[in-house]
C-alpha cells in the first residue's frame, strides 16, 4: 500500500513539475522540466507495479503460509488437548485399580461392590488404551508430516523470496535507465553543462561521462564487475593526454614475457601515458568528488 501510494504522489508531483514549464521563460530550463516530469510520471507508474508486484510475490505468499502455520498450531493444539485426556485416564485407572486392591484387603466385600469396582476398572482401562492407541497415532502422523510441512514450507519460501529479490532488482534497473533518459536534457540546459557540474573543478566539456545508459542487454554496469587491464573499458575515456597500450601490445607482450621470462621494455611516452592514467585513477578525495559529481545530473 505504501508503495502504491508513492506511485501515486510520484505521478502527481511529475504532472506538477511538467507545469512548471508554462511559466519558465528560459527555454533550456523548460524543456528540462518538461522532460524530468513525464520521467517522474513515469517512475510513478514504475513503483505502483512495483506496489503490486510485492504484494504479488511476497505478501501472498506470506499470507498463504501464516494461514498454513496456524492450521498446524490449531493441530498441535488439538494433540495437546488429546494428551491431557489421557494423562486424566491414566489416573482415573490408577485410583480404580487403588479401589479394587482395597476390596481384595477388606475383610467384609459384598458382591455388588466388587462387580461394580472390577466393571469400572475394565472401563478405565479400555479408555486409556484407546487413547493411548490414539495419541500415539496422531503423534506418528505429526511427525510424518512435520518433515514434509517443514521441507515444503521452506521450499516455497525461499522460491518466494527469490523471486520477490528477482523482480526488486529489475524494477530498480528500470527505474534507474529511466531516470538516466533525462541526463542529457538535463545537461543541456545551457551552454555551461546544466547542473552536471555541481559546481566542481572540472569543466563538462573536458571531463564528462558517457551518456549512455548502465543498463545494457549484458547486465548492470554498476555490478562491480573489475575493468580489463587494457582500459577500453574505463568510464572516461579519450580524454586524458598519453597513450597507453593497445590490446594487441599487450598479448604480444605477455606472449613475448611468456616465452622470454622478460618483460619488452617500454617506451618513455607510453610509461609517460601510464603515469598520468595512474594519477588519473588514484582514488583520494579530489578524483572521489569529481568522479560522483560526473555520475549525477
Amino acid at each position: 500500500k505504501s508503495r502504491r501510494a508513492l506511485g501515486l504522489a510520484e505521478s502527481d508531483f511529475g504532472v506538477k513539475m511538467g507545469h512548471m514549464q508554462v511559466q519558465e521563460t528560459h527555454s533550456g530550463l523548460a524543456n528540462a522540466y518538461k522532460k524530468l516530469g513525464k520521467v517522474i510520471q513515469a517512475v510513478g507508474d514504475f513503483h505502483a507495479a512495483q506496489g503490486t508486484a510485492e504484494a504479488t510475490t511476497l505478501a501472498d505468499p506470506l499470507q498463504y503460509h501464516s494461514s498454513d502455520a496456524f492450521i498446524v498450531k490449531e493441530t498441535l493444539t488439538n494433540r495437546h488437548i488429546l494428551l491431557r485426556e489421557l494423562i486424566q485416564a491414566q489416573q482415573s485407572t490408577r485410583s480404580k485399580t487403588s479401589a479394587v486392591d482395597r476390596l481384595k484387603s477388606s475383610t467384609s466385600v459384598k458382591r455388588d461392590k466388587v462387580d461394580e469396582a472390577l466393571a469400572a476398572l475394565d472401563e478405565a482401562r479400555s479408555h486409556e488404551a484407546h487413547l493411548k492407541e490414539k495419541t500415539d497415532r496422531v503423534t506418528e502422523n505429526l511427525v510424518h508430516e512435520r518433515r514434509e510441512w517443514t521441507a515444503r514450507t521452506t521450499s516455497d519460501l525461499r522460491a518466494a523470496i527469490r523471486e520477490y529479490v528477482v523482480r526488486e532488482i529489475e524494477a530498480e534497473r528500470r527505474t534507474l535507465a529511466t531516470l538516466e533518459q533525462v541526463r542529457p536534457d538535463v545537461r543541456n540546459i545551457d551552454a555551461s553543462g546544466g547542473l552536471s557540474r555541481l559546481g566542481r573543478e572540472a569543466h563538462p566539456v573536458i571531463r564528462r561521462t558517457s551518456l549512455a545508459s548502465s543498463q545494457g542487454p549484458k547486465g548492470d554496469a554498476w555490478s562491480g564487475v573489475p575493468r580489463r587491464p587494457d582500459g577500453l573499458n574505463r568510464s572516461i575515456s579519450g580524454s586524458f593526454a598519453g597513450t597507453g597500450t593497445v590490446p594487441e601490445d599487450a598479448e604480444a607482450e605477455q606472449a613475448e614475457e611468456g616465452t622470454t621470462g622478460r618483460k619488452r621494455a617500454t617506451s618513455s611516452a607510453s610509461s609517460l601515458g601510464r603515469l598520468d592514467e595512474d594519477d588519473e585513477d588514484r582514488i583520494d578525495a579530489r578524483n572521489a568528488a569529481s568522479r560522483l559529481a560526473q555520475t549525477t545530473f
